[in-house]
This record gives structure tokens, C-alpha cells and sequence, in this order.
């Protein structure tokens, strides 16, 4: 399995051997302005005319371990004006080899001190001038945890181009034609579902691989793959422990919203599969607490009715349901689970089930929500990675920067040799393991996760349930 060489350091892949890659990372400007990230340390940082660049320096001048970048000592660099960038010429698409080896290094955006080598270009779309405050942000920690990711490898090849989609789908086709152009081997990104099927769309006319961070299944397949955490993958994991703890009726209490009815479909999908049944569903509109709770109290109804017949029947399980799915988070969570316990739905009795959702410190502190279990990524691979983020930028990362950090080595491993083999090596069996555990990726390009199950004790997670951190079967 290509899997991380120290969780510390995603320090790249080790397939048949450890891919040695280190990197450069180039900033470009596509349609237009991109405000760029602030730079690594001065000894590693070259700025050609019109064209800057921060990546390790030629050989022979390299900083030891290849320090991380430090936002705090070093000023941010000057956003290029779209006016003054340089012509982008077209790439030719036929490779060359030397020496009997496959080189990555047809026409394309190339370093002087990189010419003639085995360049991986991995090009990263993602929103930076979007209207949205929240997507500017998670775009700048996207960002710096994708430097961080590569100036964390050893002896570089890759280069990596940074470009604008400004959240939209014009934007995101924009970029991945500048991307492409400008001799990108992978792509990684767009965010939003709507840019990545317009990316999707021009990465295919050259046979690009994608992989993106959208969380939305149906954006996927023909080269395009998603490195999220869909909510699918979350309900299949839980409903899955749930039925190997015995559970067969399944109820359901949520949202009528987008979320709420793609969690329903996966929910009942997964039960089908275990053997289970859904027994009840309520559903409600809005997050107040007053739409909650007379689709709660139903739910309740149907319960005591279940108690009473299994009582009668002599049964030792109540005849209505086993285990509840609660998908709500925050303070709607917190707003919406008092109210089974409430209208006496005894979480000692009822398993409470959760989506990832759950993952906050709201959470632990509702008390009917003791007990409850949900599904998410191993906790103890993401540890390393945000204090590695922290230490060199001093701040948390983003809920997405993961993503980005896995995705430079997910991307290097997929763009290392003939491009006619890149698919194959996207989708090999074997998955692939870095920040967020394990991940691997179906034909269909959706994503087959390695999830840990947890349970809220004593006013914390605790993991009852491991992750995997080994591909299990064919995909």
C-alpha cells in the first residue's frame, strides 16, 4: 500500500520503494488575480521575472530536512496583476523517455534547475477570490497545508501551481485550462460540486486525472476522483457496526433538507445490505427546536407501542427499533436529542447513531448523547498533521487542509510515469494512507474510506471500533 513514511512528514509513498519526492511550488494567476501564499524560508526561495516561486533552491543549496514554511518571519508576496502574466504556451502531449525510463518533462511551466528532469507538475484549484469569506478561508489553509506537504519531501521533482476558480464553475474551467496548458500531470481540486464538473469537463478532453475534494458521489467517475469524506461513506461504516452488534430495525429522525435526504437514501441503502430493516422515519423542516419536537414525540409513540408488543410477545428487544440515526450537529443536535429521552426514549435502550456531524466539543456535552456512536476519520493520523500545521503556522487548520496535505502525495504517486497508466495507479487496491487514514478510490472514482467508529464516554470520544489501515478486498 503506498502509505505515509512517518505521519509527522507525509514524506511520500512506499509502493514498490519510497518515492523520493520533493517539490517547487509555482503561484499562478488564472483569470484572475490569486493572492499568494506566504513564502518558505528565504534560502529556498527563487523569484524568476514575472513568474514567483517558492520551492527548494537547485541542488547543492538546499536547506536541511527541508524546513517548513514560516508565515510568521517572511512577508507575503505581491499578487500578480492578470495584465502582466506571461503567455502560456500549449503542451505538447507527446512524452519522451531517456535512458529506456519514462520522464514526466514534456512541454510545460518548468524551473530552471528543473530542466531536463523527471517533473511531476500537480496543479491546486481552489477558490481563492470567492465571494464567500468561509471558502477564501479554507482555500488560504488549503493552501498552506499543501506547501506544508511539500516542502516536507526530500529531493524534489514536483511542481505544484496554485490557481483561482473564484468558486464558480466558469472560474474552475478557467483554471483547469491554464492548468492544463501549463503542463499539469494531475489536478487536485476544485471544492465546490458545480466547479468540479466544469473542471472535470476540460481535464477530460486531455486525459487529465482529477481528483477533487467535493463531497457530492455524483460528480465523480471517467478520471475524476474524490478525496472527501462523503456522508455515505459515514452511514455504510456505522450502520455496519450497528448490525454486528445485533441491530435489525433501524429508525431514522432529521432534517427535510439536501443533507438530510441524501443521508436517508444511504441510511436505508446500507440497512438493505446488512439484512436490516427501517422501521420509522420522521422528518421536520428548519433546525428550531419547535419543528423538532412533534416528529420526536411520534417517533417515541411508535417506540412504546414496539416495548408493548415485545412485552406481550415475550420478545426481549422492543419490536420497533434497535438503533436511531440522529443527523443533525451542533446546536440542532443539541436541541434535538434532549427530546427522545424527553418523551422517554431511553438512550441506555435505543442505540443513537451519528454522522460526522458529531466531530465537535458541543457534542460531548449534551448528555443524551452519552453512549452514542458515530462514524469519522482516525483521530490518531489526523494528530500528527495538525501539530505539524501548528507548529509551522501557529494556528489550526481548516476542516479541509487535510485534504490538501494527502492530496499532494496522492497526486505525486498517480503522476509518477507513463501517463498511460496514471487511472491504474489512481485506483490500485491497495489505497492509500496519509493525514486522514486510510482512502482509497472505487472505479466509479468515489471514495472507499478507512473509518474509525467512536463513542462519546465520560464527556469525550473514544474509539470503540478502529479504522482500518489496510485495504480490505477488491474494489
Amino acid at each position: 500500500m503506498p502509505k505515509v513514511k512517518g505521519m509527522a512528514k507525509f514524506n511520500g509513498f512506499g509502493h514498490i520503494g519510497i518515492l523520493a519526492i520533493s517539490v517547487s511550488i509555482l503561484t499562478l494567476s488564472a483569470c484572475t488575480t490569486v493572492p499568494l501564499p506566504q513564502q518558505g524560508p528565504e534560502t529556498v526561495v527563487q523569484r524568476p521575472p514575472q513568474q514567483p516561486v517558492v520551492g527548494p533552491a537547485p541542488t547543492g543549496t538546499k536547506t536541511p530536512d527541508a524546513a517548513p514554511i514560516n508565515p510568521v518571519s517572511t512577508p507575503t508576496a505581491p499578487a500578480i496583476p492578470k495584465e502582466t502574466e506571461e503567455p502560456i504556451q500549449e503542451v505538447q502531449q507527446q512524452p519522451t523517455f531517456e535512458t529506456g525510463n519514462y520522464f514526466n518533462n514534456r512541454e510545460g511551466l518548468t524551473l530552471p534547475h528543473m530542466k531536463g528532469r523527471d517533473t511531476k507538475r500537480l496543479a491546486l484549484l481552489l477558490p481563492f477570490s470567492a465571494k464567500s469569506t468561509r471558502l477564501r478561508e479554507e482555500a488560504a489553509s488549503m493552501l498552506k497545508a499543501a506547501e506544508l506537504a511539500v516542502f516536507n519531501r526530500d529531493d524534489s521533482d514536483v511542481l505544484l501551481m496554485a490557481l483561482d476558480t473564484r468558486g464558480t464553475s466558469d472560474g474552475a474551467r478557467s483554471a483547469t485550462r491554464s492548468a492544463v496548458k501549463s503542463g499539469a500531470d494531475v489536478i487536485l481540486g476544485p471544492i465546490l460540486a458545480g466547479s468540479v464538473k466544469a473542471s472535470s469537463r476540460e481535464a477530460k478532453r486531455s486525459n487529465t486525472p482529477l481528483i477533487a475534494f467535493s463531497t457530492d458521489q455524483t460528480v465523480a467517475g471517467n478520471g475524476t476522483y474524490l478525496l472527501s469524506f462523503p456522508p455515505e461513506a459515514e452511514i455504510k461504516r456505522i450502520v455496519d457496526y450497528a448490525a454486528s452488534t445485533g441491530a435489525t430495525r433501524f429508525a431514522f429522525l432529521g432534517p427535510q433538507s439536501t443533507y438530510g435526504r441524501r443521508v436517508k437514501g444511504a441510511y436505508e441503502t446500507a440497512i438493505s445490505e446488512n439484512g436490516g430493516k427501517i422501521t420509522a422515519a420522521e422528518t421536520y423542516n428548519g433546525k428550531d427546536i419547535s419543528v423538532m419536537q412533534e416528529p420526536a414525540r411520534r417517533l417515541a409513540d411508535f417506540h412504546h407501542k414496539g416495548e408493548e408488543e415485545a412485552k406481550a410477545s415475550g420478545s426481549l428487544t422492543p419490536m420497533s427499533y434497535e438503533a436511531l440515526l440522529l443527523p443533525e450537529g451542533g446546536t440542532a443536535l443539541r436541541s434535538l436529542a434532549p427530546l427522545l429521552p424527553y418523551y422517554d426514549v431511553d438512550p441506555a435502550d435505543v442505540q443513537f447513531l451519528g454522522t460526522g456531524l458529531w466531530k465537535n466539543d458541543e457534542t460531548v456535552r449534551e448528555p443524551a448523547l452519552s453512549g452514542g456512536i458515530f462514524a469519522g476519520p482516525d483521530q490518531d493520523a489526523q494528530r500528527a498533521f495538525k501539530e505539524n500545521y501548528d507548529r509551522s503556522y501557529s494556528e489550526d487548520p481548516s476542516r479541509l487542509a487535510s485534504l490538501a496535505y494527502d492530496a499532494i502525495a496522492v497526486g505525486a504517486y498517480v503522476a509518477n510515469g507513463d501517463p498511460r497508466g496514471r487511472r491504474a495507479r489512481a485506483e490500485d487496491n491497495n489505497g492509500f494512507y496519509g493525514a486522514d487514514g486510510l482512502v482509497r478510490f472505487n472505479s466509479d472514482g468515489t471514495p472507499d474510506r478507512g473509518l474509525a467508529v467512536y463513542q462519546i464516554k465520560n464527556g469525550r470520544f473514544v474509539i470503540i471500533d478502529p479504522a482500518p489501515t489496510r485495504a480490505q478486498g477488491p474494489t
